[in-house]
């Protein structure tokens, strides 16, 4: 085993004890020569590194009981790879944020940590609105070569991945908890963490094997996701929503930050709208808005011409109401619209608001569309 493999077994036999985390890693990496002298010293030793002397009597006493060749081994059994900040493969841009990770386990395609990517994040509990937008919008940036990254969650997360495979993306998860099948929560999204992995994606955490997420631990894996990638998106998210978190961390690194407006009376909305009232984000209106971050890093990348965005496939009722503000060159009011259509108020409010978005009609006032594209 080579030297730096090594200090892999040792690194990772640390992170297994409880109470040693990013900052301490950082500690002992600081005070010892190496890992593998440091899990032969005594308590006192460690309190010099800068341990507190309640957690370096927890390391000597959880040590005796620690074999950490027995624990590398699991990793091997389970295809997880560790990298170090100090590891030629260790994300670029994650090494650049305030406090950053000290190591990754990786389950995965570790090259494509490196490529341009873009967070993706929103309520677990998402709208329709908040569906269609990411069907429409996050799609099309999959198809660029863009890797998505969201937290695997129900809701938004979910669809970010899966609305990414059906694109032919690649998609990162990041965990709050292990990465091992039998840590990787929640369980019924068991079978799209496998599809995560055999469509050439990647599982990354900070956490060792039989880690649990906790309260603690969802805050410090959205600074990874907004560290990790180029922009960060929030769909949907209401006034005390953990998803702002990751927004704030986004915006404290310097990171291109987008957030899905919506109805000023949609509590999921209220997130969003906040962030771009305070000029912290920029609405996300179409594909384009994103793929303008990346137009430098990404060869032959294209976004449409003028100042309309690319139209999607229309849904059925997105037919109907096409084809019936169409007949109107001067405008259809949203009376006229209801009459003709004889579809329910709910459902074209909801459906002319996408149409908007993706730059296929356009209120012009007083509740009055008119069709941008034909």
């Amino acid at each position: 085993m080579s030297n730096q493999n090594n200090e892999h077994v040792y690194i990772n036999a640390f992170n297994v004890i409880a109470g040693i985390g990013p900052q301490k890693l950082y500690l002992l990496a600081s005070y010892f020569d190496s890992f593998q002298k440091a899990w032969s010293a005594d308590a006192d030793e460690f309190m010099n590194s800068g341990l507190s002397a309640k957690l370096a009597q927890t390391v000597v006493t959880e040590r005796d009981s620690l074999e950490p060749q027995k624990e590398w081994q699991k990793l091997q059994d389970n295809d997880i790879q560790l990298i170090t900040i100090q590891d030629e493969l260790f994300p670029k841009k994650l090494k650049t944020i305030i406090s950053p990770p000290f190591l990754l386990y990786v389950r995965g395609n570790m090259a494509i940590l490196n490529s341009p990517s873009a967070a993706v994040v929103g309520s677990r509990k998402i709208s329709d609105y908040g569906k269609h937008a990411i069907t429409s919008i996050i799609s099309d940036v999959a198809r660029s070569d863009v890797i998505i990254v969201s937290g695997l969650a129900l809701g938004t997360d979910a669809l970010a991945h899966r609305e990414t495979l059906d694109a032919h993306g690649k998609t990162i998860a990041v965990l709050a908890g292990g990465i091992d099948d039998k840590s990787i929560t929640p369980r019924s999204h068991m079978n799209l963490a496998k599809q995560i992995l055999d469509n050439g994606g990647a599982i990354i955490s900070e956490y060792p094997i039989g880690s649990q997420p906790n309260r603690g631990t969802f805050p410090a894996r959205n600074r990874i996701m907004a560290g990790l990638t180029d922009a960060t998106v929030i769909i949907e998210a209401t006034e005390r929503s953990g998803t702002l978190i990751t927004a704030t961390h986004a915006h404290k690194f310097g990171r291109k930050l987008f957030a899905l407006p919506g109805s000023i009376f949609t509590t999921n909305s209220v997130g969003p709208n906040m962030l771009i009232r305070d000029k912290n984000a920029t609405p996300l209106l179409c594909s384009d808005d994103i793929m303008c971050t990346f137009k430098d890093t990404l060869k032959g990348t294209q976004t449409s011409s003028g100042q309309t965005c690319p139209s999607t496939t229309l849904t059925e009722h997105q037919k109907t109401l096409f084809e019936t503000i169409k007949k109107h060159p001067d405008g259809a009011q949203i009376n006229t619209i209801i009459k003709e259509t004889k579809l329910d108020g709910s459902t074209i409010s909801s459906e002319l608001t996408m149409m908007e978005i993706d730059g296929i009609v356009k209120n012009i006032g007083n509740q009055v569309y008119v069709v941008l594209k034909s």
